[in-house]
């Protein structure tokens, strides 16, 4: 009986990256036995050895911002048709909406983002240059 896998393969990293991009979260990934300790995704990620992964997974968390959005989206319909109680679904909208900001920020964020350079640069800041000179000593004093 073979236990948790712990080396990583591309295959696996496919696997794990595919269901964060639908929405499954890292922990729920993890429950399943065919996959390796969230411990060692999350080395996987940091350890500067698996650089393909990381990027993989990190593009994989941005993917999933837009699963919680549309799955917020499902949420609306569902306590529109009745089918969910609307307090109950208020809790479960937060927590989408927070997870879609933070995993999706320049898609899903409340906070703007604002580039105050020019196209042409004759609005930008230039360096200003400031020369410290000696005091003129003529004699005088």
């Amino acid at each position: 009986m073979a236990g948790r896998p712990s080396k990583y393969t591309k295959k696996l990293g496919d696997d794990i990256c595919v269901r964060l991009a639908g929405g499954e979260s890292l922990r729920s990934v993890c429950r399943d036995a065919k996959m390796p300790a969230l411990s060692t995704v999350l080395l996987w990620v940091v350890d500067g050895k698996h650089q393909d992964f990381s990027e993989q997974y990190h593009v994989a968390r941005e993917a999933a911002g837009y699963a919680h959005a549309d799955e917020a989206l499902d949420m609306r319909h569902a306590v529109i048709s009745g089918e969910v109680d609307a307090q109950a679904a208020r809790v479960v909208l937060d927590a989408l909406k927070w997870g879609a900001e933070r995993m999706s920020p320049k898609k899903h964020s409340p906070r703007q983002m604002i580039d105050h350079s020019s196209p042409d640069g004759s609005m930008t800041p230039q360096p200003t240059r400031i020369e410290i000179v000696a005091p003129n000593d003529n004699g005088k004093g």
